[in-house]
């Protein structure tokens, strides 16, 4: 069984249009890589119900890893691990790991730092969590179980979510075993995607383990249509059989074309 991931992606920011989710994109090219398949992104504002009733129904879906992002900073509006720890129905408490780390990263900036209700509160974990060293900023990456979800809360912050992410998570993944995907991707220039499909439906008949898919680029009714298709595998052995499937195609395809010439 392939294992499965499943990406929440808090911030009013993002729903308002302020911002591009641009963590979710890069995070779904590592699972990617990895062999994990992502099932679902989802954004959510800024609101304890939100967030808890986000993460209750993930869980319940039983991915073997939810990745939430942003939420965990000193604000009023960061609130995420309060949702996480009403969706879990665990009590929030101060953890002693994760106050020396915001204090470290504190007594780099200031000769006396204090740690006030702003910077204790980026200590303060659902009870359970583990923090996760941030090695470019300040709230620590958090770690915790439920029933079979491992749940990892990431800061918004892109270099400080690709540092945990790079440090704690990587290798957890790489715990699994799994298959590195195998992929193939070819433009196809001069067809449109209607007349493609068939020639698909037969090669996912031909390749059942295999996945097609047709991206189109511009226009079709530009001068030359233009293609991009893509095939992926994460079975063992399966080199030789995209290999396979890729010729199947475009021998399909150019017997379709000098079909339409004669």
């Amino acid at each position: 069984m392939e294992p499965t991931g499943e990406i929440i992606s808090i911030g009013n920011e993002l729903l308002i249009g302020h911002t591009l989710d641009t963590n979710s994109h890069w995070l779904a090219i590592q699972l990617n890589r990895r062999g994990w398949v992502l099932q679902r992104v989802t954004q959510l504002r800024d609101s304890l119900d939100s967030i808890a009733s986000g993460v209750r129904e993930a869980v319940l879906r039983k991915p073997l890893v939810l990745i939430t992002l942003g939420g965990l900073g000193p604000t009023y509006d960061d609130m995420t691990l309060a949702g996480i720890a009403r969706a879990l129905h665990k009590p929030l408490r101060l953890n002693t790991e994760a106050l020396r780390l915001v204090e470290e990263h504190y007594r780099r900036l200031e000769t006396r730092p204090k740690l006030t209700k702003y910077r204790t509160k980026m200590a303060t974990l659902p009870r359970g969590a583990t923090p996760l060293p941030n090695p470019v900023g300040t709230a620590p990456g958090v770690r915790m179980k439920q029933s079979s979800t491992t749940i990892f809360s990431l800061p918004g912050v892109p270099s400080e979510m690709k540092a945990i992410f790079r440090t704690s998570i990587a290798p957890f993944l790489t715990t699994f075993g799994v298959n590195r995907p195998r992929e193939f991707q070819f433009k196809i220039a001069g067809i449109i995607e209607s007349a493609l499909a068939p020639i698909l439906d037969e090669a996912r008949r031909a390749y059942p383990g295999l996945y097609f898919k047709s991206h189109p680029r511009g226009r079709e009714t530009g001068p030359r249509p233009l293609i991009l298709l893509h095939i992926y595998s994460t079975r063992p052995g399966s080199v030789e059989e995209v290999a396979r499937a890729a010729g199947h195609v475009i021998q399909r395809i150019s017997g379709s074309i000098r079909k339409e010439r004669l």
